[in-house]
């Protein structure tokens, strides 16, 4: 079900999946920033970016995650909570699948390192 978000909160969306403060992500996960040390570089690195103050997100019924799409909810929902268990071989092939899609629909903005940007 739909749902407004408070217009007061900054949020984020992960644009990739990542381990934040503990937190596993999911692409178009929804996020609050909590002054962790390496914020700026998710942000300048487009692991994330700012949401609009009022947007509508999606809840995952087994965890209460929000998402910025339905889409993002049932991906989410068929690899963190899905009907049966993987084989290994079932469980590389999904990653290497989500993997090459991510590099098409959200690639990370490596030209904005600090290596590339040429600083020590």
């Amino acid at each position: 079900m739909p749902r407004a978000t408070a217009p007061d909160a900054r949020r984020y969306m992960a644009r990739q999946p990542f381990d934040y403060v503990g937190l596993a992500l999911d692409q178009g996960q929804i996020v609050e920033l909590v002054g962790a040390k390496n914020d700026a570089a998710l942000i300048r690195l487009g692991y994330v970016i700012e949401l609009e103050s009022r947007t509508t997100t999606y809840e995952c019924a087994e965890c209460g995650a929000a998402f910025t799409s339905i889409e993002a909810r049932s991906a989410h929902g068929r690899k963190r909570h899905p009907d049966r268990d993987l084989t290994p071989d079932q469980e590389d092939e999904r990653e290497e699948r989500e993997e090459r899609m991510l590099e098409q629909v959200a690639p990370l903005y490596l030209d904005k390192t600090k290596a590339a940007m040429g600083a020590a």
